[in-house]
Formats: C-alpha cells, structure tokens, sequence
C-alpha cells in the first residue's frame, strides 16, 4: 500500500525541533516530542544527528536486540531518496520547498538531464556537470544559516570521497565542514569536536549501509550484520566517550525495499510509450516524472504504460499530487514545476522501471523511492549518557 508523507510529523519537522531549542528561526511546526524524548533535549548544549543512509525503521528494530531504548518512527519525504531527503534534513524544508527532487533531475536551467549526486548525465561516469552547476545552480540556505544567526555552531561529519562533491556543495553552505576515512577516524574525530566548547547541531553522514542494501539487498545478512555493526559501534561510544551535555541522535533519510530481477522493469527508449515524451523519464526506479508531448493526455498515456507493465504502478498528474502535499508545503522553489514534469509514477510493492539511458545500467538489489512502509518510515533513536 503506497502511503502519503506526514509532513506534520516528518524529518522536517524534527528539524524545527532542534533548531527551536537553539532559540533558532525554522520553517515549520516542530515536531510534538512526549514524555521521555522531550526530557531528552533538557540542558543539551550539543546535538548530533548522526544519519545512516539507507535504515528504514523496521530494520532498525529487527536488529536493535535492545541495543537502544528510546526510539520511535517519523515519516520521511517524497521522493524517498537521499537526493531529496538529505537536503529536507540540511535545510528543514521540504522538497517543495528546495526543489532536489529526485536521484535524477531535467534542470532546466542546464537543458539536461543530470543524476543529482554524481551530477553527470545519467549512466556515464565522471562530473561533466560540476563546475557547470555550482555556476548556475544557487546554494540551498540551510540550518547552519539560522544556526549562525543565533551564533550557534553548524557542522558536518562526512566520508571525504564526497565532502566535495556538488550536492555537498549545495546543501552545506557555511557549515564547518570535517571529513572521516573509516568508522575508527569518525569516532575519534566526534570525541575531539564534542570535547571543545559550542553550542549547536553537528551532522554525521554515513553512506556505507545504503550502498550495501543497494548490491546486497536490504533483506540480506550482509546489511544485517552491517547495520548491527554499526549499532554496537555508536552504543559503545554513546556509553565511553559521550559528553554529558550531548544528545545524540541516530536516524536516517530513508529505507529501501528489495527488489529481484524479475520485478525490475528494464525500460528501452524503444518502447512504445515513448512515443507520448518530449523526454526521457526521470526521477528514481521506484518513481518517475515524465514529459509528455500532449499533457491532456495523460489517460492515453497510462494506458500505453499498462499494456506494457501491468498493475504494477500508480501514475499520477503531477499537478494533483502537488495539490494532495505530497511534496510538503511551503513556498515552492523557482524550478520545482519545471522539474515534476506532467506525470509520476510510483512502483507498487517490490516492482522497479530502470530506464536504459545507456544501457549499462545495473541492476540493484535494493531500491528506494516510492511510498512503501519499509521506504517511508525512518527510526530516531535518542541517546544521553547518562542513561547509556
């Protein structure tokens, strides 16, 4: 069953919880904390929001073994994908609002298509974009702004193969940038930052789970035995080396689903119903906007689709499901109608479309993106000391 974001009790939402306990501006209603959780902010000086990419909250309880108390599920954002979900977490708004909505956009302003984390065309390796874009494309105002406005401190904790890279770029102006190489350095490093003096919120990305559901599949033991690795990981330190005036907060930007071979839809720009796009798809596997060459025409259009694929989607005018909130609200970024294009599909159950822009796409294992429980739902585990 596809379920539509809570953007009254979303990752955004959080957001505006921790920037409100800075005394900091934010854009949307926090989030309603209860009973132990909102004692858990009481004297913080610091918070970390350390963000597995990849978790959803039913892996995370699968493998928790009581190795955390305090949990609960908040919803994420549509798309379900790190390229519009990271950004909702650095900025507190919502894809709307932002507009980086999905793993591969039509920018407009660069009449291309680009994949929004490698920023190349899509299926060809190499940043042919990236000088191109951080000219044309403006940095997302972001918490470390209204942190700083509060002279609060905002930082980043992330792997330094993408520290650099152009969605960093857009989604960390002016924060305090610092970069691991492994698990080990991670630590060691978030030991030395929450030894010194601040006040504020600091960021830790980690991308490995993600990138193991994707070859493996989320379902796998190998993303099992990663994931509990993990957890143990953060326990211990949580227990050593946490400072006392510190809440620390383990969640993610989204889940993922399973998906196998026979389920993945490989789509050539062949097909028939190509005929009815002025351009490829984009979007994700689990959801895609289309162009449509005669946009009243949407019904003719779905039509072609179920010759091909059956009951294994649900398509949408992208109008109405910007009418129905399921992008969030807000004042909508500059581009983000001319990036949702005409029409959206969204995959039913464990079904996937990979659009052959080259045809060296692979085929992943575990995909995100659409609006199943196990991609929507991420946990938010709290964590003092001095309950540890």
């Amino acid at each position: 069953m596809l379920i539509k974001p809570n953007y009254e009790k979303s990752i955004v939402n959080l957001v505006s919880t921790f920037l409100k306990h800075f005394d900091c501006n934010y854009y949307h209603q926090p989030y309603g904390l209860e009973g132990n959780f909102e004692a858990f902010l009481n004297d913080a000086k610091k918070i970390v929001i350390f963000i597995l990419d990849g978790l959803s909250f039913n892996k995370f309880v699968e493998n928790n073994n009581e190795m955390f108390k305090y949990y609960f599920k908040v919803s994420s954002v549509f798309p379900t994908t790190t390229s519009s979900a990271l950004p909702s977490w650095f900025t507190g708004k919502t894809p709307k609002e932002h507009g980086l909505l999905g793993y591969i956009l039509y920018l407009r302003e660069l009449g291309s298509l680009v994949n929004m984390l490698e920023f190349s065309y899509p299926g060809i390796e190499g940043n042919i974009y990236s000088t191109i874009i951080k000219k044309r494309l403006h940095r997302l105002d972001n918490v470390f702004d209204l942190l700083k406005e509060k002279d609060k401190y905002g930082g980043v904790l992330t792997h330094a193969s993408i520290a650099n890279s152009v969605l960093s770029y857009l989604i960390h102006k002016n924060g305090h940038i610092m970069t691991y190489q492994y698990m080990g350095d991670l630590l060691a490093s978030l030991k030395k930052r929450l030894s010194e003096e601040w006040e504020g919120i600091l960021y830790i990305y980690w991308g490995f789970l993600d990138g193991l559901g994707h070859t493996k599949g989320p379902d796998s033991e190998a993303f099992s035995m990663e994931l509990k690795r993990v957890l143990r990981e953060l326990r211990l330190f949580i227990e050593t080396d946490l400072s006392e005036d510190t809440l620390f907060v383990i969640t993610s930007d989204h889940g993922m689903k399973h998906i196998s071979n026979d389920k993945n839809h490989l789509i050539r720009h062949l097909e028939a119903f190509n005929r009815h796009l002025s351009l490829p798809p984009t979007g994700d596997m689990r959801m895609m906007y289309f162009y449509l060459k005669k946009p009243w025409k949407i019904d003719e259009f779905e039509n072609s689709l179920r010759e091909q694929f059956g009951d294994t989607f649900e398509l949408y005018s992208s109008k109405k499901l910007d009418e129905k909130g399921y992008f969030g609200y807000g004042k909508p970024h500059p581009e983000f109608y001319n990036r949702i294009g005409d029409a959206v599909l969204i995959a039913k159950e464990s079904y996937a479309f990979t659009y052959l822009y080259t045809g060296g796409e692979d085929r992943l294992s575990g995909l995100h993106g659409s609006l199943t429980e196990d991609e929507l739902f991420v946990p938010v585990i709290f964590a003092r000391k001095k309950e540890a």
